[in-house]
């Protein structure tokens, strides 16, 4: 049970310093649910796990809710759709600001040094959109359980039910020392937008300010981003110059032969995109209940780009003579292709377009390809 507690001072919140340069040149590391439990359970404190659980409108899931009901132990959320940005046609969870990363990773206790591992509800499914973030921020220590929290149950392995522990980050005792959870601070309910009602057990004083925030090189380009203006400019280029343009849809919302599940919006490609539906470089479902899927081995996915883009080009991008851009329905999928190309060696030379099918296709003067 807490007692009552208030906000530690601006003066004392730890800030979280980055460089948005480059993104971070080490790859995101696939892990199993035993390694993921090692570290749990080791002396190491630097691990932070993240919950970054996401799930399409039809799908009628809550997974904030799903996230305090059960969780692996010290789990903290990330909401991907509020630690975003929107783009300028309304698609949601694009990348979050500098500011707005800045302010997430310091109330969830991120470190620049933490070591950031995350899963999400489906299996691999929304967590590499998250991953994507932490490494386009340049973030070096990134990695991914592969198969998730499906997998980790079917594994046997423990999950928390309880009340989330110290549910307010920024929380300190009454002599000024900081209440941490072993694993790190849990998502803050009472400041983040989801704002549900104090509960009984926690009360806390709210300060309007929290902290202050230092980044460093916020003015330099991003590489590993792409915006509507930037896809419409690869789309012109000539073939030997151009981006391979990978698509994570369906085939069916890609030939333009099944609806958008966005109503009013056509579906379709961009020219020069090839098809390339997201659960091609994922594994069959496991017979489990739930059932999940993990990333195929690097070998496996070698053949499924090659076979995609031709050998030649897949040498290019393999070797970084060429880039590699994944678009999907929202931003979300794509990362999952991103993911893949990181396991396939593909670690310098891979964008997203962020806002992706959705914001590209509201576009009236977009050209929309069927076939």
């Amino acid at each position: 049970m807490f007692s009552a507690v208030r906000l530690r001072s601006p003066a004392l919140t730890r800030s979280f310093t980055m460089s948005t340069a480059r993104s971070s040149a080490r790859p995101v590391s696939l892990l199993t649910p035993k390694q993921v439990h090692d570290l749990v359970q080791s002396d190491d404190k630097s691990t932070v796990v993240i919950d970054a659980s996401w799930h399409m409108p039809a799908a009628q899931r809550q997974p904030f809710q799903e996230y305090r009901k059960k969780r692996i132990e010290g789990a903290t959320f990330w909401d991907v759709d509020q630690i975003a940005s929107k783009s300028d046609v309304g698609v949601p969870h694009n990348m979050p600001s500098v500011a707005q990363f800045e302010d997430a990773c310091s109330r969830l206790g991120i470190e620049r040094d933490s070591h950031v591992v995350i899963y999400d509800s489906v299996g691999l499914f929304s967590s590499p959109r998250t991953a994507f973030t932490f490494k386009h921020f340049g973030h070096d220590r990134v990695s991914v359980l592969d198969g998730g929290l499906p997998r980790w149950q079917a594994d046997n392995l423990p999950v928390d039910t309880g009340i989330p522990a110290n549910p307010n980050p920024h929380a300190v005792a009454g002599d000024g020392s900081p209440i941490r959870a072993r694993f790190g601070p849990i998502f803050s309910e009472l400041l983040y937008a989801h704002k549900p009602k104090v509960e009984s057990y926690f009360i806390a004083d709210i300060e309007e300010r929290f902290s202050e925030y230092k980044v460093d090189g916020a003015e330099k380009e991003r590489k590993d981003v792409r915006q509507w203006k930037d896809m419409n400019k690869i789309i012109k280029k000539a073939d030997a110059k151009r981006e391979v343009i990978i698509d994570a849809r369906s085939a069916g919302r890609f030939h333009g032969t099944e609806p958008e599940p966005r109503e009013g919006l056509s579906s379709g490609h961009m020219p020069h995109a090839l098809s390339l539906p997201f659960q091609a470089v994922l594994s069959p479902e496991s017979s489990t209940t739930p059932p999940y899927r993990t990333m195929l081995s690097p070998e496996e996915l070698e053949k499924v780009f090659e076979d995609v883009m031709g050998k030649d080009r897949w040498m290019e991008v393999k070797s970084g003579k060429r880039g590699v851009v994944g678009t999907c329905g929202s931003g979300m999928t794509a990362s999952i292709l991103w993911l893949a190309l990181q396991r396939a060696g593909v670690v310098d030379n891979a964008a997203i377009y962020d806002e992706s099918w959705t914001g590209y296709a509201a576009r009236p003067e977009s050209i929309i390809e069927k076939s």
